[in-house]
């Protein structure tokens, strides 16, 4: 198996006269291993048609099987099989567990089986604190960590950290992420590169780009990653000089671009109206880096051409790619002709748009506001009418706020919030002293 000989192995099986428990797990694993879940699955029944009690080994093997969604049955099946056998509140199957629905998303079931480990170990707690990432949750991600560090009897490690950075990343929560890179200055840790990385990320992400460039220059050593995160970070920033100034030193030290440095290189070139370099770099990434242009690459280029107001050469470019009728692509171009006023064309795009979203307000939208740049509120009507007909509903819009390490969500149209009174007495107070100044 682990030659991947997976008919020797089974030949080798069909000669033991008495297959034990040993035998089934190593071909279950094994089969798993060289992607035929379907015929690991199928020994599995054939074990338990055997009489054979499965142990911690068999359902690390056999929830491998468990890949696609037509799988979650499966494995929710296999899941109350360990609650039976009295598996599922040991680390080493209760891990597993949580991976499982991981895969699927499902967060309180992760959460649960998470809970009901007796004696959790640090693979546990990076697990779920991993898998609350993965489903975008970052909030219950950081809640958890936060508990896991308040614990006496674990430590933490690279992967722990590197997790809660990404979440402090996706929420801005420099207060926490300032705490995170404290904590590993005062315990002098051997950080690798990749916890290196997330700590760069967050900066970059939380708006501190001078820190960010900091710890970039403070690191040991350098991979893709780190190279990509920089320059992403100063061209997100507006430093679109600054960042095709470290693209080139990347190439010096003899590393190559991958797909993901071109998107930062792209949105470099957006973010500073850098037009004839981006579409310099977009060609080059194929004639020189043997990169085909993904829909990213396409959707900057095709913004940038369009803020530049050159949207002949964007649909140029749109009609040459295969993905040409795509909606991110579309909805580029569109949002383009909307900021140029080029009402003509958007019109046109936004009955494509509208053929291949018609599930979306995003097209209704962009077709709304086109008109309302252009001063043609009949038609802003009409668009309006027509999203209203089409019984979507366009969702909310939102805005996140830390307030002593803690993010509040504020919503448009939703006054639920426990001091949303408070909230109000001081608007009302603010406005009164504004018109107080105005007067």
């Amino acid at each position: 198996m682990k030659c991947g000989q997976c008919n020797d192995a089974l030949c080798v099986f069909s000669t033991l006269s008495e297959p034990d428990l040993v035998s089934y797990n190593g071909l279950i694993a094994g089969l798993v291993e060289n992607e035929q879940p379907g015929k690991g699955f199928e020994v599995y029944r054939e074990m338990c048609r055997q009489g054979l009690l499965p142990d911690r080994l068999t359902f690390v093997g056999v929830w491998g099987t468990c890949s696609t969604p037509e799988d979650l049955r499966r494995g929710m099946a296999l899941h109350c099989q360990t609650i039976k056998l009295n598996l599922d509140s040991t680390p080493f199957t209760g891990n597993v567990i949580i991976t499982m629905y991981s895969k699927y998303a499902m967060i309180e079931e992760a959460e649960k089986a998470f809970r009901l480990i007796k004696e959790k170990d640090v693979i546990s707690w990076n697990t779920i604190i991993a898998t609350c990432c993965h489903c975008d949750d970052h909030e219950k991600g950081l809640s958890i960590f936060k508990e896991m560090a308040n614990g006496d009897s674990l430590l933490l490690d690279d992967f722990t950290y590197a997790s809660a950075l990404a979440s402090c990343a996706w929420l801005a929560s420099m207060r926490l992420g300032k705490q995170i890179h404290a904590h590993l200055i005062r315990a002098k840790l051997d950080r690798d590169v990749g916890l290196d990385n997330a700590l760069l990320n967050m900066y970059a992400k939380c708006g501190c780009i001078g820190n960010a460039d900091t710890v970039f220059s403070q690191m040991d050593c350098h991979n893709i990653i780190s190279w990509n995160s920089i320059i992403a970070g100063f061209g997100n920033h507006g430093h679109g000089s600054k960042a095709l100034e470290l693209f080139h030193q990347m190439k010096d030290i003899g590393l190559e671009p991958d797909s993901v440095t071109f998107v930062a290189v792209l949105v470099a070139c957006n973010h500073a109206g850098l037009v004839d370099e981006g579409q310099m770099y977009f060609n080059s990434m194929d004639e020189i880096y043997g990169i085909a242009p993904e829909i990213e690459h396409l959707s900057c280029l095709i913004d940038m051409l369009g803020r530049a107001g050159r949207l002949k050469e964007a649909e140029e470019y749109m009609e040459k790619f295969l993905f040409r009728q795509d909606p991110i692509v579309l909805g580029s171009i569109l949002s383009a002709c909307r900021l140029r006023g080029d009402v003509l064309i958007g019109e046109r795009l936004a009955r494509n748009l509208l053929k291949l979203q018609p599930v979306s307000t995003s097209p209704y939208v962009l077709l709304s506001n086109m008109y309302a740049s252009d001063g043609m509120w009949n038609c802003v009507a009409k668009a309006r009418k027509m999203l209203n007909a089409s019984g979507l509903k366009k969702e909310p819009g939102h805005s996140l706020i830390e307030v002593k390490g803690t993010v509040e969500k504020f919503t448009i149209g939703d006054f639920s919030h426990s001091r949303i009174e408070e909230i109000v007495h001081a608007l009302k107070t603010l406005s009164c002293e504004r018109d107080e100044v105005l007067n």
